[in-house]
């Protein structure tokens, strides 16, 4: 599986649900997570944006609002305090040194003959 670094924003409206078993998913299937800013999460999960999406979907109702983006980390700007820039860089390394060995181990393709 490959290694993703996904921006999770959302608005749980019901005060009467219990939203503890989208925390539990939001946590369960991310290998790294940080929180630093409310109802917003960055991850680093073995899941692409819409993989995530659907395990967190299930535990959310029709009021409420979820967006999940695979994010790189090259391409963020904001106003965070230092240590959430290195934590965010540390994991951004973590998932493209992941992606570049991914791509070395790939199996080669075989050419095309009948072109």
């Amino acid at each position: 599986m490959n290694l993703h670094l996904l921006l999770v924003t959302f608005s749980l409206r019901n005060p009467n649900k219990d939203y503890t078993p989208f925390f539990v998913a939001l946590r369960g299937y991310s290998q790294n997570w940080w929180h630093y800013i409310e109802q917003t999460v960055i991850v680093a999960a073995n899941y692409n944006a819409a993989a995530f999406n659907n395990f967190l979907i299930e535990n959310i109702e029709e009021t409420d609002s979820l967006l999940v983006v695979e994010i790189n980390a090259a391409n963020c700007q904001g106003w965070l305090p230092p240590f959430a820039w290195k934590w965010i860089q540390d994991v951004s390394l973590q998932v493209n040194q992941e992606q570049r060995l991914k791509a070395i181990l790939a199996p080669p393709t075989k050419p095309n003959l009948l072109k």
